[in-house]
């Protein structure tokens, strides 16, 4: 076990132990109707949740830096690009992300097609728990995005606003089979979408389709969700580049862990139909 993976396991150990004391703490109050002393339990609770973020944290570059990581086998690997800006960077975003991030659950549903990877932001600590990070330099990056492009079974590209996200955009649709290539929607404003897709067709003359905002009903029921943001979900391209959206279903119950797993696993069904590729209902617990 390398000092990495034994520091990740540790963290996360320590994570749920201060986790369970804060609901110790909470119950034996009884709770915040009963007693103001319950409030006590949530810096052990906020606590609790950053240290297992910082031991999957640990984990993760483990994992790019060991034996069996992506990086270093032969077989074609998902690439995962987005600007750096979605990833999550502050303490309160570590602590919101939950129990999975968004990537790992996406990476989850895609491991039939392989691991999932992506460009790390130069001169990070650790990586955003989910794809494995490779780094480069400002003059290898985009060679490397384009080796990794042109063997990858898919290319997911999450919807943004920034130069390298329209250069990695333009060398998708120029390199690959549509089939390839996915648009990754998710919390980002309709203005915003609205302005990727402008880009994409003023640049590329490519069609992206309308999305409509979320309603209020799917934002009361989700936190992620706002009637200012469009409604998350995958924009897939048919063989003559025509777009289609594949919306993701609504979140009912929020856990945090593994959220968003069997929202992307029954949103993405057409997609690993037309690889034929055997899918499966992927679940929050369990398989």
């Amino acid at each position: 076990m390398s000092q990495q993976t034994s520091a990740g396991g540790g963290l996360k150990a320590c994570g749920i132990a201060l986790i369970i004391f804060g609901g110790v703490i909470y119950l034996a109050t009884g709770g915040v109707d009963e007693s103001v002393f319950a409030f006590l339990a949530v810096p052990f609770f906020a606590g609790g949740i950053l240290l297992f973020y910082r031991g999957r944290q640990h984990n993760a570059r483990a994992k790019a830096m060991g034996p069996d990581s992506p990086l270093m086998d032969s077989k074609p690997d998902v690439l995962y690009l987005r600007s750096f800006q979605t990833d999550p960077s502050t303490t309160y975003q570590h602590i919101a992300a939950g129990w999975t991030t968004e990537e790992e659950d996406l990476g989850k549903v895609l491991k039939p097609f392989g691991d999932m990877v992506a460009i790390g932001q130069p001169g990070e600590r650790l990586p955003v728990p989910g794809a494995t990070r490779m780094y480069a330099n400002q003059s290898e990056w985009k060679q490397v995005v384009l080796a990794s492009m042109q063997s990858a079974p898919l290319v997911i590209i999450r919807a943004g606003n920034s130069p390298g996200l329209l250069w990695e955009m333009g060398q998708a649709i120029r390199t690959l089979e549509p089939e390839r290539l996915l648009i990754f929607v998710l919390n980002i404003k309709v203005q915003e979408y609205n302005l990727f897709a402008n880009q994409i067709r003023g640049n590329f003359g490519l069609q992206l389709p309308a999305i409509e905002a979320s309603s209020l009903v799917r934002a009361v029921i989700d936190r992620r969700e706002s009637p200012s943001k469009a409604k998350p979900g995958f924009v897939v391209f048919e063989s003559d580049w025509s777009a289609v959206f594949l919306p993701l279903p609504s979140t009912i119950i929020r856990t945090g862990y593994n959220d968003l797993t069997k929202a992307f696993s029954i949103a993405l069904r057409p997609v690993f139909e037309r690889h034929g590729i055997p899918w499966r209902a992927a679940r929050r617990f369990g398989g």
